[in-house]
């Protein structure tokens, strides 16, 4: 597994589209949520994780979201997963957090979302 690093990109005034990198675990799970926490202190009501690089997710990586979430829906928004593998999904299921989450197939199924709710 390579080490891509998280990266994010703003796609409008109130989407911010994350990319977790390869590996979100214990190592870097602290930098998503201050990623997160971030965007949603500037008020970006949405954020995208754009899973299309990652390779595994650790409980670590999975309570970085869960901790995040209830801030961005409260504000009206959400945290919306997409271009999960199917291992990463499969480990969702099993946690039974897939009918939690907000999960598309791809980045603009899930911008599309975000476009729809604001």
């Amino acid at each position: 597994m390579g080490s891509k690093p998280i990266s994010r990109e703003k796609l409008n005034d109130f989407t911010l589209v994350v990319n977790p990198g390869s590996v979100l675990d214990n190592n870097n799970a602290y930098e998503m949520v201050e990623i997160i926490t971030a965007a949603q202190d500037n008020d970006y009501k949405y954020i995208i994780l754009d899973m299309a690089d990652l390779e595994f997710i650790s409980s670590a990586g999975v309570g970085a979201i869960l901790g995040t979430i209830e801030t961005s829906r409260e504000s009206g928004g959400d945290i919306i997963l997409c271009n999960a593998a199917e291992s990463i999904v499969h480990v969702l299921e099993v946690l039974d957090l897939a009918e939690y989450l907000t999960i598309k197939n791809n980045l603009e199924e899930a911008a599309n979302l975000c476009s729809v709710n604001c």
